[in-house]
C-alpha cells in the first residue's frame, strides 16, 4: 500500500456520505428492537456503527464465539439499505479475560492498579492482551469477512480517553524496548539527548530505565517525559496496527477509521497513516456557554482537519449527556441539525449521531440519543429526518471537496504538544494559543484553519506559529518557501526555544528561527501578575496590555521594528519585528498572541497579506465556510447568532431548500443555506 500524505487538504475514501447512529442490540430485547430498522430507514439512516463495547457477548468464554444477535441485526437494517460499521471491542475486555488475567490491568502513577467494571482498563503494550485483541479481531473479520452489509471497521473506541497513561510492567519492558529502537542500542546518545549528567541520572542500561511518574517525589527528567509520550503513541499505535492488519487480510475492500481525538496520540503520525480516514467524535455541549460552544466545535473541527485532512464522525451528539457530576443542556430545536452543518462545513464526509436510543443501564444512561428512553419519536428524532431528506441532496455533493482558506495556524504537532505539557510555566497550551489567534481571524469572517507547518502552505496568505517551543528545522524550507513566494509569516514569543529532545537550545534565541526573524531576543520573562506591573505594547499608537510574557527584541541587518514597549524600563525596547524576505515577509511578536494583542496587530498585518472575508458584511457570530474540488463551490452560510438575520450571498442553487438564491438571505436563528455554483 502507498504511503498516506496527510494534509489539510487531504480528501477521504469515503464513497458514499454516512448518515446513521451507533447502534446498541446488545442493550434491547427483541420486542424494542423489532421498529428500529424501519424507523432508521424513515430517518435517512444508511449506516449504523456496532459491537465497539460488546466482546463479552461475542466471544462468552475464550476461544467459544457467538455471533448471532450481529448477524440478525445487521441482516435486519440490510434489508432496508442500512449497512454496519463494526468495531474491534478491546476497550472493554470480558471479566472472565481481567479475573484470569488481572496483569493485563493498567496502572496509575501510584503504583495502584485498575479494576473491571469500567472501560479501558487493559493496558494495550501487553504481550497478553495483544495476544486477546489479535484472537477476538481475527474471529469477527472471519466471521463478517463476506458479508456485503459490513462497510467498513473501526478500531477499539477512543483510544487514550479516559486513561493515556500507564506505568505496569508491560509498559516498563515496552518504554525500554521504544527507547533501545530509537537510540539505536545507544544508551551514551540516550544520556546525552536527556541530560543525565543532571540530578546524578546517569543510565548504565536500559533495564535501569522506568517511565517517569510526577511527585515521586519531585519532577522528572523533561527528556524523558518527551520520549514517554512519544512511547505512549508508539504503544497504541503497533496495537491498533495489529488489528488493522487482521482486517485489511480478510478484506481489503473495507475502510478502516478510528474515533478520537485524544491525549498522547501522534495523529500526524502513523497513526493516521494507517487509517483510511480519521474519526473525531463531536461534543460540543461540553462547552456551556452556547456562544463560545460554537467557536470552540468550529476551532477543534478545524484543528481535527490540519491532522490529516478530511474526517468522519462516529459520533455526533445528538442531546444532553450527562455521568457523574455533569449533565450537558438539550439542544433547542434546530440546534441539533445546526451542529451537523458546522461539522460538514469544515471537513466531515458523514455523520452518525451519538446514539440511537438512549441507554436505560450503566454509566452512560443518561447520554441521550436520538431516542428518548421509552422510545417514543420526539423532536430529536423528526429533527434527524429532516435532515436526513437534506443531506440526501447535499451529502453526494460533499464528497471529493476540500475546505478552502488562506489563512493557516500552526496546530496539531504532536511533539510541539507535548513538550509543552512536560514545562508548561502556567502559560497556555500550543492549542489554546493556536485558538486565540484562529478566533481573532474567524470572528472578522476569514477563511481560516489550521494547518501543520510541513503541509501545503500554497493557498496561504498568512501564516501563524505561535508559541512552539520545539521547531523541527525540518520545516525551515517549507515556511522559507512560503515567505519567498510572498506570504506574510507571523511568529509568537518563545518560539524554537527548545531542541527535539527537550533541552533548552544552545543558540541564541528565536534558535533555527533566528535566521528567518532576523531579530534574536535579548531578554525575556514571565508575566506572573501583570496587573502590578503592567506592560503594554504600541502598535502605530493604538497601545494594548501584554499578558503571560515579554521579550526584548534586537534586529539584525534589515530588520525593523514593527512595535515597542510601553512601560517600566522597557519603554522603547522592540516588542515586534518585521523582516521582508524574497516577496514576502516575516514577522515576529515579543509576547502571547492574545485577543488583545491580535486586535492591535491585525491591522498592521492586514495590509501586508491582503487576506479578505470570505462574504462582505457578514455579521458577528454567523458561520461562512466554502467548500470546493477546484471547480464546483459549495458555500455553507451557517445562523448560530441566535437571531433572524439577512446576509450577502453568491448567486447559486441552495441545496438544503431547493431554490435558486442571489444578492441576500434572511436565515431564522439555526438556519442553514449550502448554495453551489
Amino acid at each position: 500500500m502507498a504511503e498516506r500524505v496527510l494534509s489539510h487538504k487531504r480528501l477521504s475514501s469515503i464513497k458514499q456520505f454516512l448518515y446513521g447512529s451507533p447502534y446498541y442490540p446488545e442493550h434491547w430485547d427483541a420486542d424494542v428492537r423489532s421498529q428500529d430498522a424501519q424507523r432508521m430507514k424513515a430517518a435517512g439512516w444508511n449506516c449504523v456503527r456496532m459491537a465497539e463495547f460488546a466482546w463479552d457477548r461475542m466471544e462468552v468464554e475464550e476461544g467459544r464465539f457467538d455471533f448471532s444477535l450481529f448477524d440478525e441485526t445487521i441482516q435486519s437494517l440490510g434489508k432496508v439499505g442500512i449497512k454496519t460499521i463494526l468495531c474491534t471491542p478491546t476497550a472493554t475486555p470480558p471479566v472472565w479475560l481481567t479475573r484470569a488475567h488481572p496483569e493485563i490491568l493498567r496502572v496509575d502513577e501510584r503504583g495502584v492498579r485498575m479494576a473491571h467494571g469500567s472501560r479501558q482498563h487493559a493496558c494495550t503494550t501487553g504481550p497478553l492482551y495483544g495476544e486477546n485483541s489479535r484472537r477476538i479481531t481475527s474471529a469477527m473479520a472471519e466471521h463478517f469477512a463476506g458479508n456485503p452489509d459490513v462497510i467498513g471497521w473501526q478500531t477499539d473506541n477512543e483510544f487514550n480517553c479516559q486513561f493515556s497513561e500507564c506505568h505496569c510492567e508491560s509498559c516498563q519492558d515496552g518504554f525500554r524496548e521504544f527507547l533501545a529502537e530509537k537510540y539505536n542500542g545507544d544508551l551514551d546518545a540516550l544520556n546525552q539527548a536527556w541530560g543525565t549528567a543532571f540530578w546524578s541520572q546517569t543510565y548504565r542500561s536500559f533495564e535501569e530505565i522506568e517511565t517517569p511518574r510526577p511527585n515521586l517525589p519531585t519532577h522528572p527528567n523533561p527528556g524523558q517525559k518527551l520520549d514517554y509520550a512519544r512511547f505512549l503513541s508508539w504503544a497504541v499505535t503497533r496495537f491498533q496496527a495489529e488489528q488493522i492488519a487482521i482486517l485489511r487480510q480478510a478484506n481489503p475492500d473495507w475502510f478502516i477509521t478510528h474515533n478520537g481525538i485524544f491525549r498522547h496520540i501522534d495523529y500526524r503520525g502513523q497513526f493516521s497513516r494507517d487509517l483510511d480516514v480519521l474519526g473525531y467524535d463531536v461534543y460540543p455541549f461540553f462547552t456551556h456557554d452556547p456562544a463560545e460552544r460554537v467557536l470552540n466545535q468550529c476551532f477543534n473541527l478545524d484543528y481535527v482537519r490540519s491532522l490529516s485532512g478530511n474526517f468522519i464522525i462516529p459520533e455526533q451528539q445528538s442531546g444532553p449527556g450527562g455521568q457523574g457530576p455533569y449533565f450537558h443542556d438539550n439542544p433547542e430545536p434546530g440546534e441539533m441539525r445546526r451542529m451537523v452543518y458546522t461539522s460538514i462545513s469544515r471537513g466531515a464526509d458523514s455523520v452518525l449521531f451519538f446514539r440511537w436510543r438512549t441507554a436505560r443501564f450503566g454509566a452512560e444512561e443518561y447520554w441521550c440519543g436520538v431516542l428518548d428512553h421509552d422510545n417514543v419519536p420526539r423532536r430529536r428524532l423528526h429533527e434527524a429526518a429532516q435532515l436526513g431528506v437534506e443531506l440526501g441532496r447535499v451529502g453526494p455533493e460533499i464528497l471529493g471537496t476540500y475546505v478552502q482558506i488562506t489563512a493557516g495556524i500552526a496546530a496539531g504537532d504532536f511533539d510541539a504538544n507535548e513538550a509543552h505539557d512536560t514545562l508548561p510555566f502556567d502559560l497556555p497550551a500550543p492549542r489554546l494559543t493556536a485558538q486565540s489567534v484562529w478566533r481573532a481571524l474567524f470572528r472578522r469572517g476569514y477563511p481560516v484553519g489550521c494547518v501543520h507547518p510541513a503541509d501545503d502552505l500554497s493557498d496561504l496568505k498568512v501564516y501563524f506559529l505561535p508559541h512552539w517551543e520545539v521547531v523541527d528545522p525540518a520545516w525551515l524550507p517549507n515556511l522559507q518557501t512560503f515567505v519567498d513566494r510572498g506570504g506574510l509569516l507571523v511568529i509568537g514569543a518563545r518560539s524554537a526555544t527548545r531542541g527535539l529532545e527537550n533541552a533548552v537550545t544552545a543558540e541564541t534565541l528565536p534558535g533555527v528561527l533566528r535566521g528567518l526573524t532576523g531579530m534574536t531576543v535579548e531578554e525575556y520573562g514571565h508575566q506572573n501578575h501583570p496587573e502590578s506591573r503592567p506592560l503594554a505594547i504600541d502598535f502605530a499608537g493604538n497601545r494594548v496590555q501584554s499578558e503571560y510574557w515579554y521579550e526584548v527584541l534586537q534586529p539584525e541587518g534589515d530588520t525593523g521594528v514593527l512595535a515597542r514597549w510601553q512601560g517600566r524600563y522597557l519603554s522603547g525596547q522592540p516588542a515586534a519585528t518585521l523582516r521582508h524576505v524574497g516577496r514576502g515577509v516575516v514577522v515576529y511578536v515579543g509576547t502571547y498572541l492574545t485577543s488583545q494583542v491580535m486586535a492591535g496587530l491585525w491591522p498592521l498585518l492586514q495590509p501586508l497579506c491582503g487576506l479578505q472575508p470570505l462574504l462582505p458584511h457578514i455579521p458577528l457570530g454567523m458561520e461562512v465556510t466554502l467548500r470546493t474540488d477546484g471547480k464546483k463551490k459549495l458555500w455553507f452560510l451557517i445562523n448560530s447568532t441566535g437571531q433572524v438575520i439577512s446576509v450577502p450571498v453568491p448567486s447559486g442553487t441552495d441545496l438544503v431548500n431547493q431554490r435558486s438564491i442571489s444578492g441576500s438571505l434572511i436565515l431564522p436563528n439555526n438556519g442553514v443555506a449550502v448554495i453551489k455554483n
